[in-house]
């Protein structure tokens, strides 16, 4: 028989869903234990989110025994799960804990198995207690980065180094003469970008903490397509000259060129978009094209993950910082609930439509649509807004080859484009080029 201890929590007390706790790992193997040797390992719960995370459930199967070092999960703190196994009979064991929590929509599963070489029948089944750590008050890490050659191992000197933190770049670092380069890092996921000449790009997200203060790159030859993109960037673009009496235009979109947007972000931030660092990437392609947009264009954001909600009012960009610091701000998680957020974010299109300018929803997601089933009114909704003079582009950000034909499918149907980021330069340029695309007078 399994046992469930249930932490009851008021539901008004629950916060909402945007947070999101990790965990360091989620399997231990004790090996060969022995009547006297410890049974127990003990997993750590980390919330990265905005929002306090409450324990809400934990599955005990027979013979486990779990106590955690709280029960509530503040912002950027850990808490420890400690799981005991008491052997009542020789041989293999492997239990798995579901563990609930208020941010998550599904159970994060803790592993824990071995073999019981011995027992003791009168063991007492309860896991024993420890001393709670007391957390650092500055909750900052040196963290190392070491760069290597992937086919030598050998060191090296001079990559560069950018590390990327809520779709800005925080930090460009060189390593020294052994590969490495240390900074001192606010617990926090940050997403780097390595590179050095004759070398191709590394990047990865990453959660800083006291326990990961590590990270290795291993570089090798760059690939074609970033051979290619090296010959594009040395390109030289035709310069605008923006008249001095000119207050609107900017390098990007001048007024002469390019017609006013309406520009509605439609941002799925369910909890997928948390890993491999999609949410970083999307923040930095966001913020880049704000920094192009004028006073005359509007822009507004709409969020969907579990719920929709509308994040920014469609307004003129006339306060980029206000609008910069509501993006470095998203968090995920949730489920993902795409049909609603398309229909919200054709209304706040619709409602503030702009005669003769460009009107374009923009959504951004790593999943799917399911064209056939949940999500089938979609296409309809896309062609019927496409006739009220609304396209629409979908954004693919690290997602996987399997989700194209339905994000391509909305993309056409709505006179759009499908558009892939997958690393951190095609973030700093992919959204500028489709509103240029799309707003270019005729």
């Amino acid at each position: 028989m399994k046992k469930i201890l249930a932490i009851i929590i008021p539901l008004f007390l629950l916060p909402p869903l945007f947070g999101q706790v990790i965990f360091n790992t989620s399997y231990h193997n004790l090996g060969e234990i022995n009547a006297a040797d410890k049974k127990y390992f003990d997993f750590t719960l980390t919330n990265v989110g905005k929002e306090t995370a409450f324990l809400l459930r934990v599955e005990e199967p027979y013979g486990i025994d779990v106590k955690f070092s709280k029960k509530e999960i503040l912002p950027d703190s850990t808490i420890i799960v400690r799981i005991k196994y008491t052997p009542k009979k020789k041989g293999k064991f492997k239990k798995d804990v579901p563990v609930w929590v208020s941010v998550n929509n599904e159970p994060i599963t803790l592993t824990i198995e071995g073999e019981a070489k011995t027992f003791d029948i009168n063991e007492s089944l309860q896991c024993p207690d420890f001393k709670i750590k007391k957390q650092p008050k500055d909750l900052r890490t040196d963290l190392k980065i070491k760069v290597i050659d992937v086919n030598t191992k050998k060191p090296i000197k001079n990559a560069t180094v950018e590390i990327i933190w809520d779709g800005l770049n925080y930090k460009q670092l060189k390593t020294d003469k052994n590969g490495e380069v240390i900074q001192k890092l606010k617990w926090d996921i940050y997403y780097f970008v390595v590179n050095a000449e004759g070398y191709g790009t590394k990047e990865t997200d990453f959660y800083v903490n006291q326990k990961n203060n590590y990270l290795e790159f291993q570089l090798g030859e760059p690939t074609q397509e970033e051979i290619i993109a090296a010959k594009e960037d040395t390109v030289i673009e035709a310069v605008v000259i923006i008249e001095a009496e000119d207050t609107v235009s900017t390098k990007e979109l001048p007024v002469n060129l390019f017609a006013p947007n309406n520009i509605v972000f439609c941002i799925d931030i369910s909890v997928s978009m948390k890993q491999k660092g999609r949410l970083d990437l999307l923040k930095v392609s966001m913020i880049e094209l704000l920094n192009g947009l004028r006073p005359i264009d509007k822009l507004a954001i709409v969020t969907y993950a579990s719920s929709t909600d509308v994040l920014l009012e469609s307004r003129y960009v006339t306060d980029k910082a206000s609008i910069i610091q509501l993006i470095k701000d998203l968090t995920a998680g949730g489920y993902t609930a795409g049909g609603k957020g398309i229909k919200k974010a054709y209304q706040v299109a619709r409602e503030n439509k702009i005669e003769g300018g460009n009107n374009q929803v923009i959504i951004a997601t790593d999943g799917a649509f399911n064209l056939n089933k949940g999500d089938k009114g979609i296409l309809r909704n896309v062609e019927a807004n496409l006739k009220k003079g609304v396209t629409i582009s979908v954004v693919g950000v690290k997602n996987e080859k399997w989700t194209v034909k339905s994000m391509s499918s909305i993309a056409k149907t709505g006179s759009g484009h499908y558009i892939h980021i997958k690393s951190y330069e095609q973030a700093k340029s992919v959204l500028m080029d489709e509103i240029k695309m799309n707003s270019r007078k005729k």
